[in-house]
């Protein structure tokens, strides 16, 4: 068999004082495509990380790592990230976390040093290379605009030319569809399949089965920081398929819970138009969420589904000629006085947190609706951190720092925050993204629940098994307009892929 381009002997990886990956013997080889399986935290990033040389295996277990990239194999990672690839939304939150509104063309000159910053000038060598990798997926037009400005489809089709720009030798790519609305997806992933049948090895990890291009071969499952089994797709799949089933049957609807009283306006939009960095996102759009309603809202990615998350809780303002009104706060709330009484879950709130913060600080925060905290908490306080962290299957986390988790960890514990002070609303954006099937399911059960007790819930999401039963109405943007606003029950699911 040829020399493997990478290969672990007996690793053990250790992150702070915690065992990430222990006993991980692998290998890939050249020709060969893999995926990457298990729940969050498994070890599927961290495996990915100490892949690429961008993490060191434990010293003291005597494991070793061997890059094969070269004319001989060695240990030193020197100079192979640039020759791995790599493709994850926690890449894309970089440039949002530190808001570097960085040209397309910057990004994409950035994966020839692998840095998140781009070196000085490209080459006119390199600028062609950025023209024809952009051309090749579809995305030259984007090369002046900024990164910040692209919907979640063009930004990952960005960066996967950032990864691609140097011709690496492998791809890694770490959930990349999250996000993504069925288009992109379908879209993304055919030019994956592009990339391996070109001959550029894949390692894929996700949670999604569906996500599997059909170039990849052998798939990896883990559990726990070990290695369960590794072999042929077919042969591991068929074991493995049963035991991760994407959300158990939902029950028949059943009885919602009457109101208490009148329902209250939370939400009043008029004739709002808005724009973001002067190009307009939503125009003429009205919308009124009362207490006791839960909506999903549907639209293609850069439709201005999550414009208008922002603009509900304060974030964003329309034009002068619209109106909205927040919570009975009156047209001229204060944001924090809106986020005060909203539970929010969005991969941009995940992004913004960038210090390393204990999981119970991430959650206690929900009640200032900050990032970390500036107090101590009160003992009622910690007690409802507690009881929000168990409620969502996160109570083993305490006192674990989040840059030590996996995304679908750190979700989850942005999903408790939002419920911890028993908000007014909840408004929840992608939150299945980075989830494992057994959490997504959990979590959408939670959603479930909510929505028969008629908490006021807004839902976005790109995937139509993600919406549950007591959601009652649907949301539909195409452009930045409504071309759909009632009840569920009139609306055509067809109409959102």
């Amino acid at each position: 068999m040829s020399t493997p381009l990478v290969e672990l002997r007996g690793v053990d990886v250790r992150l702070g004082s915690r065992d990430v990956l222990s006993g991980i013997t692998f290998a890939i080889h050249p020709g060969e495509s893999w995926a990457l399986l298990g729940a969050n935290g498994s070890g599927k990033s961290s495996l990915l990380r100490v892949l690429r040389g961008e993490i060191w295996p434990r010293h003291e277990s005597g494991g070793r790592r061997l890059f094969g990239l070269g004319r001989e194999p060695e240990e030193s990672p020197i100079g192979v990230r640039q020759q791995i690839g790599l493709v994850s939304p926690e890449l894309q939150q970089e440039y949002q976390r530190r808001d570097w509104s960085l040209r397309v063309e910057a990004v994409v000159r950035s994966g020839f040093t692998d840095s998140v910053w781009p070196p000085e000038e490209a080459s006119p060598r390199e600028g062609e290379r950025i023209r024809e990798v952009l051309g090749d997926l579809g995305v030259a037009q984007l090369a002046s605009r900024s990164i910040l400005s692209l919907s979640s489809g063009e930004a990952r089709r960005v960066l996967l030319a950032r990864a691609l720009v140097s011709r690496p030798r492998l791809l890694f790519l770490d959930e990349p569809c999250h996000g993504l609305d069925l288009p992109s997806r379908r879209a993304f992933l055919g030019l994956i399949s592009q990339v391996a049948r070109g001959g550029t090895p894949i390692v894929l990890a996700t949670h999604r089965y569906d996500e599997l291009v059909p170039e990849i071969t052998r798939v990896a499952v883990l559990h726990a920081g070990r290695l369960l089994a590794a072999g042929g797709r077919e042969e591991v799949l068929h074991r493995q398929r049963p035991a991760n089933r994407a959300r158990r049957p939902s029950p028949a609807p059943g009885p919602r819970s009457p109101p208490v009283r009148a329902p209250r306006t939370l939400i009043a939009i008029e004739d709002a138009d808005v724009r973001v960095e002067a190009h307009p996102v939503l125009r003429d759009l009205s919308w009124t969420v009362r207490s006791g309603e839960s909506w999903v809202v549907f639209g293609p990615n850069g439709s201005g589904k999550s414009t208008l998350l922002r603009l509900v809780v304060g974030d964003e303002q329309a034009m002068p000629g619209g109106r909205v009104s927040r919570l009975e706060l009156g047209e001229r709330a204060n944001v924090w006085e809106v986020k005060a009484r909203v539970g929010i879950v969005s991969p941009e709130l995940q992004a913004r947190h960038r210090a390393d913060l204990l999981a119970e600080e991430v959650v206690a925060a929900g009640f200032t609706a900050s990032i970390g905290i500036d107090r101590p908490p009160t003992p009622a306080e910690e007690a409802a951190v507690a009881r929000a962290m168990a409620r969502l299957g996160v109570g083993h986390l305490a006192g674990r720092r989040i840059h030590a988790l996996s995304y679908g960890e750190v979700r989850k514990l942005i999903l408790a925050r939002a419920l911890v002070n028993d908000p007014d609303l909840l408004v929840l954006d992608e939150p299945c993204d980075g989830l494992d099937p057994e959490s997504r399911a959990a979590l959408l059960d939670q959603v479930e629940t909510l929505c028969r007790e008629r908490a006021p819930v807004i839902l976005v999401t790109h995937h139509l098994e993600d919406v549950v039963p007591a959601i009652e109405n649907v949301l539909q943007l195409e452009r930045g307009e409504v071309v759909y606003r009632g009840p569920r029950s009139l609306w055509h699911p067809h109409s959102c892929s």
